[in-house]
């Protein structure tokens, strides 16, 4: 199963690179920042190696933007030290619920998980291993849990709508039937106000971006992959659960390239404060930074 998997996210990574080829804009090559990645998988779900495919696609997706060359790319292993880091397990909410395993791995609903503390320093950082691969940078990813949840389908609203307005466009003139098309496609369109719900499985990393010459954490965030499970799976997809979960870890990668790609081109490129890198909250404040706190 997990060479399966393996096999897969390399595939994936392989079609990837043939568009990650065609641009040109960034740095050229001697410029770039270095970086390296640390990935560790903190989750009850080790069998389906979340580490090492995260690590697949953060590795290519880093280096989209001609900004980044990743010198360094390393899975940490599992400690023999007793695990109690105050997270909430999703395998304790899970048995609250009763709720029964899937297809892959045990993949169990969670209502929340409690992030990391937060941290100045990075714990059991040896900075001169990543000196000697002369990264400047380092980023510090652990998988925290994998989970399914419900979301809204917002697929079946677009459909309702279009038909519904096909229907009433069809119906434009003034006919008893016409208005007879007019009100169905309204009828259809308002079936797109429908609340759906549909299962989605999320991969929750933390991630630390942490400076090689001063041993400090500069920035750290939680990042949440998220999948919506098909309905039927595509054709190189054994199942249902498989797709879901590689395009989970997947979207975990993308999500933290966009932001590590963007710290480096408006902080350490263009020397800009990191309040212009971090994003603005509902309130018109500023969030990020050393923050822990419940996810979900």
């Amino acid at each position: 199963m997990m060479r399966k998997i393996f096999l897969i996210c390399l595939a994936v990574l392989l079609g990837m690179q043939s568009a990650a080829f065609a641009k040109s804009k960034g740095l050229p090559e001697e410029d770039r920042i270095k970086v390296a990645i640390e990935i560790k998988d903190s989750s009850r779900h080790k069998d389906l190696a979340s580490a090492q495919n995260l690590e697949i696609f953060l590795g290519n997706k880093l280096v989209e933007k001609n900004l980044i060359n990743v010198v360094d790319s390393r899975v940490i292993g599992e400690s023999n030290a007793p695990f109690d880091d105050g997270l909430i397990r999703d395998e304790d909410v899970a048995a609250d619920k009763n709720v029964s395993a899937e297809n892959i791995g045990e993949l169990l609903v969670f209502d929340a998980v409690e992030l990391p503390a937060p941290s100045d320093t990075p714990e059991n950082f040896d900075a001169d291993t990543y000196r000697a691969t002369d990264a400047a940078y380092v980023i510090r990813c652990e998988v925290l849990a994998l989970g399914a949840t419900k979301v809204e389908d917002k697929t079946l609203s677009t459909i309702f709508s279009a038909v519904g307005t096909a229907v009433a466009f069809a119906g434009s003139g003034n006919k008893n039937r016409d208005k007879t098309l007019r009100r169905i496609g309204l009828g259809i369109g308002l079936g797109g106000f429908i609340e759906t719900k549909r299962t989605a499985l999320n991969t929750v990393v933390n991630m630390q971006f942490i400076s090689v010459e001063t041993g400090q954490i500069l920035w750290q965030e939680h990042f949440t992959g998220q999948a919506v499970k098909h309905h039927k799976p595509d054709k190189e997809f054994d199942d249902v659960w498989t797709q879901a979960y590689v395009e989970s870890i997947e979207d975990s990668a993308k999500r933290i390239a966009k932001r590590v790609n963007k710290y480096v081109d408006k902080v350490i490129i263009k020397g800009k404060s990191d309040k212009s890198f971090l994003p603005k909250t509902p309130f018109g404040g500023l969030s990020g930074g050393l923050t822990g706190g419940k996810l979900f």
